[in-house]
């Protein structure tokens, strides 16, 4: 971007000023409705993962009693994914002829999103009973007008890069950062802010779409990305023969992602997990 740019929670923490236009708060609920019955656009790509799409599936329509509708794009599977979408008339099915990677994937989902609001899914992932209704009632919140983007919790690999987590059922789930920015790894917005923002940049394939979006959302709209803690997403992060291919290519999109933004080196910002949890605190968020 050619600026330099310090972690969100090291400059002035006061909340940014939301766009003028109000269709990104609550006053433009209902000019902005495209369609009210299907209140949460859910997009989930997926590639030869039958047995964890249908359990994203099956939780999606036991755990989410909000309005929603569910858009699939699938990248050539051969498993009997693409057949069994075609039997499913409560899914929307996008059948690409050849994998193009997630990023993609998640735009030609994005794209196709009648819902007032967008989240996205991994093929691998399922959310928690009440959790995308606990994330909708955030983002709704009146006073969070500057609140751009809901995160969800979700179960962790490591403790890198750790904001914040809680403890649920004896499973622990959180909240990251890159380098000292909030962001969703899986996230809430509304279709008209993530229009606007130009949907995920294709110049990645699949691993720096969700820190970017973040990104564009307080450095480029000015608004925030604050976490939910009640809105839970079980992640399973499968390092199957998909993943481990992946791997090299995804290394390429995290140097993509750090050259595009500038961002600052590690260990040369103050850690940032203390500063969040005193603004959850004060804004009545813990």
């Amino acid at each position: 971007m050619g600026v330099e740019l310090a972690p969100v929670f090291a400059m002035d923490r006061r909340a940014p000023h939301p766009p003028a236009d109000k269709s990104h708060g609550t006053q433009g609920l209902e000019e902005d409705r495209v369609d009210a019955r299907h209140i949460v656009s859910i997009v989930v790509p997926t590639f030869n993962r039958f047995a964890g799409l249908k359990r994203c599936i099956d939780k999606i329509r036991q755990d989410v009693s909000h309005p929603n509708e569910v858009i699939v794009v699938d990248g050539g599977s051969t498993d009997g994914t693409r057949e069994w979408l075609t039997t499913q008339n409560d899914l929307h099915p996008i059948l690409e002829p050849r994998r193009e990677g997630a990023v993609k994937a998640f735009n030609k989902g994005f794209r196709a999103t009648t819902g007032y609001y967008v989240m996205w899914l991994n093929d691998d992932a399922y959310p928690l009973p009440g959790s995308i209704e606990a994330a909708v009632a955030m983002i709704e919140r009146p006073d969070l007008p500057g609140l751009g983007m809901v995160a969800f919790y979700h179960n962790w690999h490591n403790e890198r890069n750790v904001l914040d987590h809680v403890e649920h059922e004896g499973e622990t789930y959180q909240l990251c950062h890159v380098r000292g920015y909030p962001y969703a790894n899986f996230g809430l917005i509304r279709r008209s802010l993530l229009e606007r923002i130009g949907f995920a940049d294709e110049r990645y394939y699949f691993f720096g779409f969700d820190p970017d979006l973040s990104l564009k959302v307080q450095l480029d709209e000015g608004l925030e990305v604050i976490g939910c803690r009640n809105a839970l997403i079980h992640h399973d992060e499968h390092r199957d023969d998909r993943k481990l291919a992946d791997l090299s290519v995804g290394e390429q999109d995290n140097a993509k992602l750090f050259a595009k933004w500038n961002l600052p080196e590690p260990g040369t910002y103050p850690d940032p997990a203390a500063d969040y949890r005193k603004m959850l605190s004060d804004r009545g968020l813990l």
